[in-house]
């Protein structure tokens, strides 16, 4: 069964209300009950730094905007650094994406809880000594940038430059640099077929890679619509000419799609996602991984039989046992850390999040990404994906 761990804030407070009073004892401080959320650290021997990025694109009206406007995003990208010292460290998300989260996602008072500052160092800059390939990130539907943190961080300190992308009012809430939250348009987005949706983030991020170019060969030094600059190094640490891309759910449709419609992307991964727009029927001739969770869905599997033939490079299928939809999430660490605040019963727990091992399962997800990505990007074997490993066993092969 899985191991729920939880961190509680020792209850001081009540201590201290039951003792007997001290003569001449200085006021004690105020005791912080919240409950501290923690991620792992990543294996990598590289230290990491990350900066945001505001994007507009002027030629690209907002389909799911409440007003007029041209489309925004907000990127993170997470990279090798060279120094740390005096770049602190980022947290999982903003005070306001927090606070949205907790009440709009859980459905709890905001304040209880003390989400996880990351390993990434905010604009420190970057080992440009080497140029590292690029991997691009799409969430889930109502997910965040941040959701998948812990897989994140372990390929930026291995060496490769993960961009994050936040779907704007597709994802559950952005924050951008003039305190503007702008949270998920859930009418908008479902006026959509899913094949119109994963549209609109597909043209998201192939902007997103045009303006990663752009910054890279020097033709676009200042892509931040605020005019910041970008960190010390950051351009010249992109190799563009090395790309791949992963998301969860609707991500992973994101990513499939991406790749069908632009070369640049080389190797993809999807994690527990469905298949909508035209690779369903045209297929993909780059590699792919499939990394299915144990939700029974028939619909994803169905769809995933129909594109299986018509891959026609590398491609492997897995399934992590004993799992839920939302273990290819931080969700997977963070819900049972929360579970004291949140409360969710014992059936959604083991639903949305499975009844395995949760910090096992990363360790299985992050070993096998990175496996992928150093197997498909720089060409470095692994046994991996001979066959079934003992150091993974919840990690069987489907094909």
């Amino acid at each position: 069964m899985r191991r729920r761990t939880v961190l509680l804030a020792a209850p001081l407070a009540a201590l201290i209300a039951t003792a007997p009073p001290i003569a001449e004892t200085p006021a004690v401080a105020s005791v912080d009950t919240r409950i501290h959320l923690t991620l792992p650290a990543p294996t990598g021997h590289h230290p990491i730094g990350t900066t945001t990025i505001h994007l507009v694109d002027g030629a690209r009206p907002d389909p799911w905007a409440p007003t007029p406007r041209a489309r925004e995003l907000k990127v993170q990208l997470w990279y090798p650094a060279t120094d740390t010292a005096g770049h602190p460290a980022a947290p999982w998300l903003s005070p306001a994406e927090q606070a949205h989260l907790e009440s709009d996602y859980f459905h709890i008072p905001t304040g209880r809880l003390a989400w996880p500052l990351t390993e990434g160092h905010e604009d420190a800059p970057a080992d440009h000594r080497t140029r590292h390939p690029v991997i691009l990130y799409s969430h889930g539907s109502r997910g965040d940038r941040s959701f998948d943190t812990t897989l994140v961080e372990e390929l930026a300190s291995h060496g490769f430059v993960v961009v994050t992308l936040d779907h704007t009012f597709d994802a559950g809430e952005v924050e951008f640099p003039d305190g503007r939250l702008e949270v998920r348009n859930t009418a908008a987005v479902h006026a959509m077929t899913d094949a119109e949706v994963v549209a609109v983030r597909t043209a998201d991020t192939r902007f997103l890679l045009d303006r990663l170019t752009a910054l890279a060969t020097g033709t676009d030094p200042d892509p931040d619509a605020e005019h910041r600059p970008v960190p010390c190094g950051l351009a010249a640490a992109l190799d563009l000419t090395t790309v791949g891309m992963f998301g969860h759910s609707m991500g992973g449709a994101t990513t499939l799609q991406t790749m069908h419609d632009d070369p640049r992307v080389r190797a993809g991964a999807t994690l527990d996602g469905p298949v909508f727009g035209t690779v369903a029927t045209e297929g993909l001739d780059r590699p792919l991984l499939l990394m299915s969770s144990a939700w029974a869905s028939p619909a994803r599997d169905a769809m995933w039989n129909a594109l299986w033939p018509r891959l026609t490079g590398w491609r492997r299928q897995l399934n992590l046992e004993n799992s839920g939809h939302l273990s290819y999430s931080d969700l997977e660490l963070l819900v049972p850390q929360a579970q004291p605040v949140i409360a969710w019963p014992t059936e959604d727990l083991d639903h949305f999040l499975g009844t395995g091992d949760g910090p096992h399962a990363i360790a299985a997800q992050r070993a096998y990404l990175l496996a992928y990505f150093d197997l498909q990007l720089r060409h470095r074997p692994t046994t991996l994906f001979a066959g079934p490993s003992a150091a993974y066993p919840e990690i069987t092969f489907t094909r």
